[in-house]
């Protein structure tokens, strides 16, 4: 190959990033349909939006960037970021995942996940490892990039850095009470510069306790001094048999009793404490064990 051939290539693929992903970037990737299984009528009637069709996403994101003035044009690339803990991945996170990848007829699907560190900070417990989570998506065929470092509250500089088009957001997260106002901050500066789109919410999961709770300051304050577990309180019953073992003083023994049980304890650690291959000692008191 030529050296002028390779200063060409260099200029397309800036150096360090591969041909094929700067062909993407102008848009002349080939565009390949994602296979999947085709979900269960059960599934379809439950959740609705595993029966949501390519055709289908792509109309509603449509629709709602004409509404904000902003549509974009399909014959490139585009650049969708979805974010979020992912702890315990759910029928509502894939499906979400699935919404974005598919909003666009051609999509590169970039997916933040929130670092330990950053969810305790934030007063969210995680019961998986954020490199666990991270590798879990990065298995997820909707899923062609995972950023490890995304940060809690989305600002313009990350958004030039991965060269982000959209952002999925999921209805209703405005009010949902799992979405802290700090997170929110990002979403609305989403919004105002015109890169949201909509996926609509799964519902009808199997309730049962979320294994991300909040720590509210109560508990942070309070509970966490009783010797509970990162601010978890503690069960009621646990707390009323504490509260009436300490109203109720136990019984004191007489003389007699006491003494017959300081003796037997006595004995008791003697035996213990006593070396059976121990060599018998000879000193001014006599021959025996110990000192």
């Amino acid at each position: 190959m030529a050296s002028d051939d390779l200063a060409d290539y260099d200029v397309i693929s800036d150096g360090t990033r591969s041909l094929e992903s700067s062909i993407a970037d102008l848009g002349l990737a080939e565009r390949r349909e994602i296979y999947e299984p085709p979900p269960s009528q059960t599934a379809k009637e439950k959740f609705i939006t595993p029966a949501l069709t390519a055709t289908d996403i792509q109309a509603y994101v449509q629709k709602a960037l004409e509404a904000s003035g902003h549509p974009i044009g399909q014959s490139r690339v585009v650049r969708v970021y979805v974010d979020g803990i992912f702890d315990g991945l759910n029928v509502s996170h894939v499906n979400q995942l699935r919404q974005a990848k598919l909003s666009f007829p051609s999509v590169h699907l970039i997916v933040g996940v929130y670092a330990d560190e950053l969810c305790d900070q934030y007063g969210y417990i995680t019961t998986t490892p954020h490199d666990e989570r991270s590798e879990l998506l990065r298995h997820c065929r909707w899923v062609d990039q995972v950023v490890q470092d995304a940060p809690w509250r989305l600002d313009e500089a990350f958004l030039n850095a991965h060269r982000i088009d959209y952002v999925a957001i999921d209805e209703g997260t405005c009010i949902d009470p799992a979405c802290d106002k700090e997170r929110l901050k990002g979403y609305d500066l989403v919004k105002d510069l015109r890169k949201a789109i909509p996926t609509r919410r799964t519902v009808g999961l199997t309730t049962r306790p979320p294994p991300i709770q909040k720590k509210t300051w109560r508990q942070t304050s309070s509970e966490s001094r009783h010797n509970t577990l990162r601010g978890v309180p503690r069960p009621p019953s646990t707390l009323k048999t504490v509260e009436a073992s300490a109203e109720v003083e136990p019984e004191k023994p007489d003389n007699e009793s006491e003494q017959e049980t300081v003796a037997a304890r006595g004995q008791a650690i003697e035996e213990k404490e006593q070396d059976p291959f121990e060599e018998p000692k000879v000193d001014e008191f006599g021959t025996g064990n110990g000192i």
